[in-house]
């Protein structure tokens, strides 16, 4: 006796993953994509720690040392905070984890949902480019100049291209999950939703729990 699940306005499933989704159509660009999400969200991940550690470690050395580290706040502030921003979006959006309504969108025809994904992947690519473009200038115009910090100042002696360098790089690698999606998106039959992987609150057809039921099931695939 077998099971199988099958949501009626999608083509099959999709495997839910800590950084992503699994699916039988494309798993080489799943793992393209998971991949990149898994080194963002390690990333933005070590950057909420040093955040925590570091804010942690002042506070104790205020509290009962009467001393400070000048340094802290302006490297949290500039750096941690933008790695977790940028960097966290990126996974955010592969993971699923981004605020998201469907109770309209599921109630559209096959047809319309993919518009809507490949219109919505289109503003995606177009809102990272102008980010990275913005970013790469800023990137070019630290190191042009020698961005840092003065010399004798209480902030760490790090380039200023290393903050600038932040938001292009979490650009490049947002872009190519994104496009990679419109690319599974455009490829696939107009009448299937390609890249819907969580169907979220859609009601799901009846759990097949005979062979002949198992058939039926897979035939509405």
């Amino acid at each position: 006796m077998s099971t199988t699940i099958v949501h009626p306005f999608r083509h099959g499933t999709a495997q839910r993953t800590m950084f992503g989704y699994r699916t039988d159509e494309h798993p080489k660009l799943d793992r393209v994509q998971n991949g990149i999400s898994a080194v963002c969200g390690a990333i933005a991940g070590v950057a909420i720690v040093a955040i925590v550690v570091l804010t942690l470690v002042d506070v104790v050395l205020r509290t009962f040392f009467s001393v400070t580290l000048g340094w802290s706040v302006a490297f949290i502030e500039m750096y941690l905070l933008t790695v977790v921003a940028f960097f966290g979006l990126v996974t955010a959006y592969r993971s699923g984890a981004h605020v998201a309504v469907t109770s309209l969108f599921y109630r559209l025809g096959v047809r319309m949902r993919k518009v809507l994904l490949i219109l919505a992947y289109l503003v995606l690519l177009i809102g990272m480019g102008a980010l990275l473009a913005a970013g790469t200038e800023g990137l070019l115009f630290a190191i042009g100049i020698d961005e840092g910090p003065i010399r004798g100042s209480s902030e760490l002696l790090i380039p200023g291209w290393v903050m600038r360098a932040i938001l292009p790089a979490s650009m490049v690698l947002g872009m190519i999950v994104v496009l990679i999606d419109l690319v599974r998106e455009l490829i696939a039959p107009w009448h299937v939703t390609a890249t819907d992987y969580d169907p979220g609150d859609t009601p799901e057809i009846p759990i097949a729990t005979s062979h002949a039921g198992t058939d039926t099931a897979e035939g509405a695939r």
